[in-house]
């Protein structure tokens, strides 16, 4: 069965909470406490965890490992999956950042950047390449995901070449709307507009 999309986002977000939970000692807990925690519904948190087949313990709540393990299964992240960030201004180290700190499946095995600081250097044990390199790395390295960092005229051609050499989910973190064709998973972020809907809907 496939997941609703809200549910996906909301067990990434339990696994992520809960891998630090575990270090506090504390071996179960309750739906209530990951939903204040989360700052969402206690409903969401119990409907998504009886979609991903787990139950707990009306006593204790839910074993926390246990949950984890759970979750890594259903969203497939004991096998893992290698990703690469192409741009490394700004957007791209910070988001090498958060995946350097392990709380995900994904590991960044490259970065691809024009900037002559940054190619051939290694940035949290991940090489930097040179943008000619892209075909051969992606292939040799088997990526299958990417982040796409900064927008210029070549982001076009660039997201053409990464998809013929097997890349199959973009995360798009550039105000640059893509066309991708079918079994190509796409995930837009637009920080600028983000930025713009709080400045506006703060003051309302």
């Amino acid at each position: 069965m496939t997941l609703p999309e809200k549910t996906v986002e909301r067990l990434s977000q339990y696994r992520q909470l809960l891998m630090r939970y575990k270090y506090l000692d504390k071996p179960h807990i309750f739906s209530k406490d990951l939903a204040r925690m989360l700052r969402i519904n206690p409903v969401h948190v119990r409907r998504d965890l009886m979609l991903l087949g787990f139950s707990g313990s009306h006593s204790k709540g839910y074993d926390v490992q246990k949950l984890i393990d759970s979750i890594a299964i259903k969203l497939e992240c004991g096998a893992g999956k290698n990703g690469c960030i192409i741009g490394f201004g700004h957007t791209g180290r910070a988001a090498l950042e958060i995946f350097a700190e392990n709380f995900t499946p994904i590991k960044i095995v490259a970065i691809f950047d024009t900037s002559a600081k940054s190619v051939n250097n290694t940035f949290y044990g991940t090489p930097c390449y040179s943008m000619d390199k892209l075909a051969n790395v992606i292939e040799e390295k088997k990526i299958t995901l990417a982040l796409l960092t900064e927008a210029d005229e070549d982001l076009e051609t660039i997201k053409d070449l990464i998809i013929a050499c097997g890349i199959i989910g973009i995360l798009n973190l550039t105000h640059v709307k893509l066309d991708l064709p079918g079994g190509v998973y796409l995930e837009e972020f637009d920080l600028r507009t983000a930025m713009i809907k709080l400045a506006y809907f703060s003051t309302q």
